[in-house]
């Protein structure tokens, strides 16, 4: 049997998003398939030596998880220490983890969720044509399409595209009551340019619909109607969804986070599948990412990115319209469940895994 082994320099345990990924990728690959999660105890960082993942409301214990120390960024001495490689599928998210390993006769899969810097592109046009290279994988359309216009159509094949996800089971599929006076609307995310955030603060003024924020306090926004909930531990997400209806994804076509990096073409938001898991009925940007996974007026309603009015009148119109929000909630779920979930994504990358094998 093929063993995969998820090698990142990722920070584990840590609160970024690329770490809640790593970690809930690798809880259902452990559930399917010959694995283990490697990943650093980094000098600097003293919290890496940890195993203990309870801050992402996962058990640990059940995956095989090995630390290797990490002296400095790209350490060689990490990764000449992962074993032999005999039936084993290094699974990585670092272009310097697969060279390496590629370099090694190592069969290599690598995940990308940004645009290469022009030196990875070289990387993959050389890698493409390797047979140990499993293939790539890619978070929405718009970046498979990019790189292919780099790197050329005849690799279009082994570009694979698999949105992001949500671990469903943890959240609480609530259904609001049809007898409810008013409908909550929510917010959980940061406030970085391009977020939306710049969009919510102009609708409390505007509606009285209440408004609960997650993620960030806004002492400067006096309205009765908003409340700020400050940071919240991953832990806890479900829990602060429960406290709204509607759930707000107002991202604009340009989103600058916090290492400066440009991801508004590329993004595929965590939050908008956790808003799916949870029953939340999504208003979200009608910009090309997001429509990737969102269809007006069958899993969700899209609104102009830029005009608050809009905004309201979504939210207006799922308060008048009860059937409406809750076919658009059923739906929702009917997707993330069979689409958009961490089972169904590691299904996935099994497969292709299993779908390289048998080309050998």
């Amino acid at each position: 049997m093929t063993k995969i082994s998820l090698v990142t320099f990722t920070a584990i345990p840590h609160h970024s998003a690329e770490s809640i990924h790593m970690v809930m990728t690798a809880m259902e690959l452990a559930k399917i398939c010959d694995f283990e999660l490697v990943s650093p105890a980094k000098i600097w960082r003293k919290q890496t030596f940890s195993k203990n993942l309870s801050s992402y409301d996962v058990n640990g214990k059940e995956i095989r998880h090995r630390k290797l120390i990490q002296l400095y960024p790209n350490d060689t001495f990490f990764l000449r220490t992962i074993g032999g490689s005999k039936n084993r599928v290094i699974y990585c998210r670092q272009v310097v983890v697969a060279d390496f390993f590629l370099k090694r006769n190592f069969s290599v899969l690598l995940e990308i969720h940004s645009l290469p810097i022009e030196e990875d592109f070289k990387f993959l046009k050389d890698t493409f044509v390797n047979s140990r290279f499993v293939g790539l994988i890619v978070i929405t359309e718009a970046l498979k399409e990019d790189i292919v216009q780099v790197v050329g159509a005849e690799y279009k094949y082994a570009i694979h595209v698999l949105p992001d996800a949500a671990d469903v089971d943890r959240f609480h599929y609530n259904v609001a009551s049809p007898e409810k006076e008013e409908l909550t609307a929510g917010y959980i995310g940061s406030n970085f340019p391009g977020k939306g955030w710049e969009i919510i603060e102009k609708l409390p003024q505007k509606t009285e619909t209440k408004f609960h924020i997650y993620g960030f306090s806004n002492d400067s926004n006096a309205s009765p109607n908003i409340t700020f909930h400050g940071k919240v531990p991953f832990s806890k997400i479900p829990d602060a969804l429960d406290s709204f209806d509607i759930g707000l994804l107002p991202n604009q076509p340009s989103v600058v986070v916090a290492n400066q990096s440009e991801i508004g073409k590329y993004t595929s938001p965590m939050k908008l599948f956790e808003y799916m898991a949870s029953g939340k009925v999504i208003v979200a940007s009608d910009i090309p990412v997001i429509r990737e996974v969102l269809k007006d007026g069958v899993n969700a309603l899209l609104v102009p990115h830029d005009k608050p009015a809009a905004w309201i009148g979504a939210i207006n119109r799922l308060n008048t319209d009860r059937d409406l929000f809750a076919r658009l909630q059923r739906q929702a779920y009917r997707d993330v469940c069979s689409l958009y979930s961490y089972q169904a994504r590691a299904r996935q990358l099994v497969d292709i895994i299993s779908a390289h094998k048998a080309q050998l």
